[in-house]
């Protein structure tokens, strides 16, 4: 018989407890957000049946943390089926999580607004909030939208912008304490409101409008990102609408967001979730976005980002061989692997290219954000310019340039960098005539804009002009990329004689040229394409 002293026991127990307290806690890799309106509880469908399917729904979709409203009772069954922690508070608003919640964070009114503080298995802390908000008119009913211009559209969603306002404000109150520093923020829920961007000028042939809708707007200047959109570049309003599977008839929208404000987490995918396999349980879509954990800070990576540049005039996806065949652009394009990409000469449903979007379909077509900017009403659609990017495209303005030739615009989108850092990227397409006047005019009024930008800028396109123009010289003060100068001409593609497709950057303090160059394509278009590798560098 093995005889062991009470004081050996102990001393064993003392170690093997240091082992375990020195051994890591892995890290929650990965993390599953939803945002759904239930409609009147989930029980139109039944009272058991349909509080039934909403628990099965979520169950099938794996999510982590749910921001549901009108709960209207439904939320503890629903909780008790999930196995998960409910978090109400009063009848609409509530919180659904796998994980411990350890705070009460609710802010403004309860009906409209809960938070919970919760709790991952690694210790990490996630402030998750469930808002619903109002709406001023029911522009979603059949003729709802019978006379109004994208203006007064814009109006009728002031009230939720006006409660998002004030919702923002005692968050960031309520979370400024240093316990709460670097919390990541999500605040999830049914919107009543849309979003620019979805009713941009790239997909007015779906929405009919281009408008700023306020709460996107209020979202996007608090720093926050809009998950779904983010990891889905394209704007398509069958496959993006929430509102509504119930009432197809009624005008489809995007009204039901997930944005998020974190140094840890970024969207890896988001889906749209309205199937069950027997009947769907509500008159709105679940938005699903699962997070994948990144560190944001501190590594070169994201403290000097690298920026691959295009500039192309695709004179709308007709080659010199004078074949209409934009998929050869996105070939092209696609082998250069760019990050940004300035699009010259863009068609957007014109009899004379097929009636296509082109920049909707090239950014389809390379997975990228894109924008699309109108000089003119041209043979059944319109003609302008594009601008693709690799990281989301946050908002985009056309600025009115002085009329040549044709009329002009010089198309800027705020991109949203992966370390947060947002850049202004340029594009221009100035006038062709000999004489420089209007093309210096042109010039100066960006210019003169561009002087009030705060932001880091990218400034490409092309610019009908050669080194040592007055346009040109115009922006001396930015860095320029800089071609070889044995293969430094652009146009025509096939014979190459003259330089007039450029790169340039601002302020020269915060970037660094790498590698430029012209890319020897000779039939795509009648212009080559210019690349240039940038560096962002931390301010």
């Amino acid at each position: 018989m093995i005889h062991v002293s009470l004081c050996a026991l102990f001393s064993l127990a003392s170690v093997v407890s240091d082992v375990w307290a020195q051994e890591p806690i892995e890290k929650v890799p990965s993390l599953k957000a939803m945002t759904w309106n239930i409609w009147h509880g989930g029980r139109e469908d039944g009272e058991t049946v349909g509080p039934q399917r909403v628990a099965e729904v979520i169950r099938d979709s794996g999510a982590d943390l749910v921001a549901m409203q009108e709960t209207y009772g439904s939320g503890e069954r629903i909780s008790n089926a999930l196995e998960f922690h409910f978090h109400p508070r009063g009848t609409n608003v509530s919180i659904h999580s796998r994980y411990p919640v350890i705070e009460d964070i609710s802010v403004f009114e309860e009906f409209k607004c809960v938070g919970a503080l919760v709790e991952l298995p690694d210790g990490d802390r996630v402030a998750f909030y469930s808002v619903w908000l109002p709406y001023k008119a029911d522009i979603w009913a059949s003729h709802g939208r019978d006379g109004l211009d994208e203006a007064h559209l814009a109006t009728q969603c002031d009230v939720s912008r006006d409660d998002l306002q004030k919702i923002l404000g005692l968050i960031d109150e309520r979370l400024k304490d240093d316990q709460y520093a670097d919390t990541t923020v999500l605040i999830a829920g049914d919107f009543n409101s849309m979003s620019h961007l979805d009713y941009g000028e790239i997909s007015r042939d779906q929405y009919g409008h281009q408008v700023k809708w306020p709460t996107s707007m209020v979202m996007k200047h608090a720093g926050f990102r809009d998950s779904y959109r983010e990891v889905n570049p394209v704007v398509s309003r069958v496959k993006d609408s929430t509102w509504s599977p119930r009432f197809i008839e009624q005008e489809q929208d995007r009204i039901d967001f997930l944005y998020y404000r974190s140094q840890r987490w970024r969207a890896k995918s988001s889906s749209v979730v309205n199937e069950h396999e027997d009947w769907f349980p509500s008159d709105h879509a679940a938005v699903l976005t699962e997070f994948e954990r990144g560190d944001m800070a501190g590594s070169d990576a994201l403290e000097n980002i690298k920026l691959k540049a295009v500039a192309y005039n695709i004179r709308h996806g007709v080659g010199v061989d004078n074949e209409l065949a934009l998929m050869r652009v996105a070939k092209r394009l696609h082998d250069l692997k760019p990050d940004l990409v300035g699009l010259a000469e863009v068609d957007q449903n014109c009899r004379r290219s097929g009636n296509r979007n082109q920049a909707a379909e090239l950014g389809r077509a390379l997975d990228m954000h894109a924008a699309f900017g109108k000089f003119m009403e041209h043979d059944g659609g319109a003609y302008g310019m594009g601008i693709l990017s690799e990281h989301p495209i946050v908002e985009v303005t056309s600025l009115d340039l002085p009329p040549g030739g044709e009329p002009r615009i010089a198309l800027l989108a705020e991109v949203l960098l992966p370390n947060d850092q947002r850049v202004l990227v340029v594009h221009v397409h100035f006038d062709w005539i000999d004489d420089d006047e209007v093309r210096f005019s042109q010039a100066s009024t960006l210019q003169k804009h561009l002087k009030t930008v705060e932001l880091p800028i990218v400034l490409l396109g092309d610019f009908n002009d050669q080194p040592g123009s007055r346009t040109l010289e115009l922006f001396q003060d930015f860095v320029e990329a800089d071609k070889p100068e044995s293969a430094n001409l652009t146009w025509p593609a096939d014979h190459p004689e003259i330089e007039i497709d450029f790169i340039f950057a601002s302020p020269p303090n915060r970037w660094s040229v790498g590698e430029t160059r012209v890319v020897p394509e000779s039939v795509v278009s009648d212009h080559r394409p210019v690349i240039s590798e940038l560096r962002l560098r931390s301010e």
